[in-house]
């Protein structure tokens, strides 16, 4: 009696191991996902600047991009030098997620899709659109319960450019 009691706790156990571990690994990838979304949204231009993007990386957060490393201010300087608060749109799509993540840290490397529309620095009523792709990597890690984004690698593959706005004559 006690063996079938052993035997039954022992199936039950490894049952609900194996159906709770695929589980808790869906639900830590998804919090990576969107962790990463998070990361996109605060630096989208129509939330650029309202203190969100500071709260979605660490303190120490690194990117490489256009072959240069960044931290999160001198990004953000860099993002200044082409006026960015100007910037008509951002969008990012993100797609192809493949990531690892345990309690404490997360990584994911993706296709990032994204189409700029911004005024020419010269002639701000001349607008271009922007059309990139990018192959990327990103690293997080738990701070007071939430993932945070600490490296991003981005590696653009492509980009196209083109005038969708004609200046205005002043008259």
């Amino acid at each position: 009696m006690f063996q079938s009691i052993t035997r039954f706790s022992t199936t039950v156990f490894l049952s609900w191991i194996l159906i709770a571990t695929p589980i808790a690994a869906e639900e830590r990838s998804q919090e990576a996902i969107d962790a990463l979304r998070s990361f996109f949204d605060a630096l989208g231009v129509d939330r650029y600047g309202d203190g969100s993007l500071e709260k979605v990386v660490t303190d120490d957060f690194v990117i490489f991009e256009m072959g240069q490393e960044f931290t999160l201010d001198e990004f953000k300087r860099f993002l200044e030098s082409a006026n960015y608060s100007e910037w008509v749109s951002t969008q990012w799509q993100l797609s192809n997620h493949s990531v690892w993540a345990d309690e404490n840290a997360a990584h994911i490397h993706y296709h990032n899709t994204g189409v700029f529309v911004y005024p020419d620095l010269n002639q701000s009523a001349q607008l271009t659109q922007q059309d990139n792709f990018w192959l990327e990597s990103a690293f997080f890690v738990r701070e007071e319960g939430q993932l945070k984004l600490k490296f991003l690698q981005s590696e653009n593959v492509y980009r196209k450019q083109q005038l969708i706005a004609e200046p205005v004559p002043v008259e």
